[in-house]
């Protein structure tokens, strides 16, 4: 399975000089399988540059999402798919308490943008699907399980196999929540990501700095540090970043993570890398 990063910041792009190789662009990741079955989880503002990757892709598109937030649909206007006849696009809405499972598409009406929704010449799905544990949904290649994120509003994180390789990517997780959204414990978060080939998780907020963030439903770089420790996780990368994270902070963090010789892979997410697992 290979796994390409086109976005992982959190809140707002961040183009600049400051952000020019980790990338300022919103959350967007796309799995492809050894068969070459896609899978896109998130729709922020990478999007629009993940839209070559389906110039000549015949099977229906399928994008999970894990919040309804700015940052994880504001690029779907302008993803390239959306304008193709004949194309398929399903979307899976995230686990939110607010009942909002069309946002992604209310954002293509009225005067937001040129085009409407209703009048898009692809045909746009969206598939409210229960990704109920222990039991997994397959989409295509993919088998697809999900837990409610320990954020304000709730949302999802996913844990998806496919090629005898699981990812399990949560996003807007703050992993010691106060109790208005703390839907599950760390225990179960630790159970959740458990030998995951790779564990994508919110790094967004400096330890020193969690404190004045707790309760915003956001995880700290130790706090990840700590799932992943405990979850026996082959590799980690930390994602969600803030925007004021420039290149030269995830560039001295990395090099003090190194020295701290940690017992599992890890990396900052960067926006452009391609991996396999």
């Amino acid at each position: 399975m290979k796994i390409t990063f086109y976005g992982a910041r959190a809140q707002i792009p961040t183009p600049g000089p400051e952000t020019q190789r980790f990338g300022g662009n919103t959350h967007c990741i796309l799995l492809t399988s050894n068969d070459g079955q896609k899978l896109l989880i998130n729709a922020g503002s990478g999007l629009r540059f993940a839209s070559h990757e389906f110039e000549d892709y015949r099977d229906p598109i399928h994008l999970l999402l894990s919040q309804h937030h700015w940052d994880h649909i504001q690029g779907f206007p302008f993803f390239d798919s959306i304008k193709k006849p004949q194309q398929q696009i399903m979307i899976y809405p995230a686990n939110t308490n607010e009942d909002h499972d069309i946002a992604i598409l209310d954002q293509i009406n009225k005067t937001y943008t040129v085009d409407k929704f209703h009048l898009l010449p692809s045909t746009i799905t969206i598939k409210k699907t229960k990704f109920n544990l222990p039991e997994p949904v397959q989409i295509g290649d993919f088998s697809v399980q999900a837990m409610k994120v320990n954020h304000p509003g709730g949302g999802s994180a996913y844990k998806i196999t496919c090629d005898d390789k699981t990812v399990v990517i949560c996003n807007n997780n703050e992993l010691f929540a106060p109790p208005q959204h703390n839907y599950h414990s760390f225990e179960e978060w630790c159970l959740f990501c458990q030998y995951a080939d790779l564990l994508i998780h919110d790094a967004r907020y400096m330890n020193a700095d969690m404190t004045n963030h707790v309760g915003n439903g956001h995880s700290c770089l130790g706090d990840a540090i700590e799932l992943a420790n405990a979850a026996d996780v082959k590799m980690l990368c930390m994602s969600c970043l803030d925007p004021s994270s420039s290149d030269e902070l995830l560039d001295f963090l990395n090099t003090r993570l190194f020295a701290d010789r940690l017992p599992f892979s890890f990396f900052f997410a960067k926006e452009g890398r391609q991996m396999h697992v």
